[in-house]
């Protein structure tokens, strides 16, 4: 569960955001690279520096694992966060990979459909 205490600093945005990814156990390059900015921008988010926009401040409460309006606002008590469901993300690593595959397997087919159209204009070509 995050730090905080009503009415304490603790309820700035930034605050909220270090708390909630060390309840999460990630480290600042690894929610940058979730998130998909540069750790230099998670920094400034962090040290109040800036301000994540809004789409942003949308998937960090989901990687976070907490509420968007609590990351937003605050309250008098966060929420609990709880543990990652890894299942859910090998079985989407698992979907990932089939994909993959199968997205190799398509690219040879149409290289193979291209080499046999290739040959049937040639053989029209040369007919005429």
């Amino acid at each position: 569960m995050p730090n905080s205490k009503p009415n304490t600093p603790a309820l700035i945005l930034s605050t909220r955001i270090i708390n909630a990814r060390q309840a999460c156990g990630f480290t600042q390059a690894q929610l940058a690279m979730r998130i998909g900015v540069k750790k230099s921008t998670l920094v400034n988010w962090e040290s109040s520096r800036s301000s994540p926009r809004a789409n942003r401040l949308i998937e960090l409460a989901g990687i976070l694992n907490v509420p968007v309006l609590w990351l937003i606002a605050g309250s008098d008590a966060p929420p609990e966060i709880t543990a990652p469901d890894l299942t859910e993300t090998l079985m989407l690593e698992q979907k990932l990979d089939k994909a993959d595959s199968l997205v190799n397997e398509l690219s040879a087919l149409v290289s193979d459909l291209r080499g046999h159209t290739r040959r049937v204009q040639r053989d029209i070509d040369e007919s005429y």
